[in-house]
Formats: structure tokens, sequence, C-alpha cells
């Protein structure tokens, strides 16, 4: 691992969720999945409806790897933000499996994610960067990719309802 960047990371990360992630949950009817779970939705998503949400949720994540990319240093915590996204859902997936005792649309590809949380952070720690300032903020990097992209999905959601019912 000493010859791996960490950049390497959130790229593979991005690469995993799409087209990976995104089609295993399109695969086991994501859309239908949120529907009976937790989300309080009305109706289940239709899967145009859906892909957008996906889309506007890469937008942001490219939108901080851009940051991130562009300056290293000064962003890190924006790229380290990124593998906290994707923590955060795998958890979602792996969360759930276990409390329904069966497998979420997306677990394969959550448990993927995990892995790439893990060497991310023994990438980080080798790098000796992992210190209490960065992690605060690249928890709250993480939590704004989902704040952000939930304000637009909510946002353009009932025009997008109408849209693609």
């Amino acid at each position: 691992m000493k010859n791996i960047q960490f950049k390497i990371f959130p790229i593979i990360g991005l690469i995993l969720y799409v087209p990976f992630h995104v089609l295993e949950e399109a695969l086991g009817n994501f859309p239908l999945w949120m529907h009976q779970h937790y989300y309080g939705l009305p109706q289940p998503l239709s899967y145009s409806h859906w892909l957008i949400n996906n889309g506007i949720f890469l937008l942001v994540l490219l939108i901080g790897l851009t940051f991130y990319l562009k300056n290293e240093k000064k962003y890190l915590y924006l790229g380290i933000g990124i593998i906290v996204w994707l923590f955060t859902n795998a958890m979602e997936h792996i969360v759930f499996s276990i409390k329904d005792v069966q497998l979420s649309p997306g677990f394969f590809t959550a448990i993927l994610f995990l892995l790439l949380v893990f060497f991310s952070f023994f990438k980080l720690n080798e790098n000796k960067v992992l210190q209490w300032p960065i992690i605060g903020k690249s928890i709250l990097a993480g939590l704004s990719y989902w704040i952000i992209s939930f304000v637009f999905i909510i946002l353009i959601g009932n025009t997008l309802i109408k849209i693609f019912p």
C-alpha cells in the first residue's frame, strides 16, 4: 500500500457507486425497497426518478472530488468526506439487511464500500494525516454530501413525480 496514493480511494468509490452499486440496487428494485422501509414515500419512485436522484448524489460527490483533486492538501477533508459518504451508504444496506434478515438491494457493493473505507483509513493512518480536526471536517463533508443532495432531491421531487409517475 506504500505506493498507492489516497486520492485513488474516493475515485474507486465513485466508480463502485456508478455503475455497480446503482446497477445492483436497480436489479433488486431499490425504489420498491425504499418505499417498503423508512423513507416515508407515498408510492415507490419510478426508475427514472430514482436514477435522477442518484445522478444528483453523483454530481454533488463529483463536485467535492473536483475540489479535492485540485488541491489535495487543502481539501483533503472533501476527499475523505466521500469515504465517509460511502461508509454511511454501506451501513444503510448492511444494517437493514441484518434487521430484515434479508439482503437489501445493494448489499454486495456495500460490502465493497466497507472494504474500501477500511483500506482508505489504513492509508490515511499510514500517511499520518488522521487528526481530530480533519476527521471532524471530513464527517461534516460526508454529511453535507447527503444533506445537499437531499435538499435538491426534495426540491425537485414533486416535479419528477409528475414527469415520471
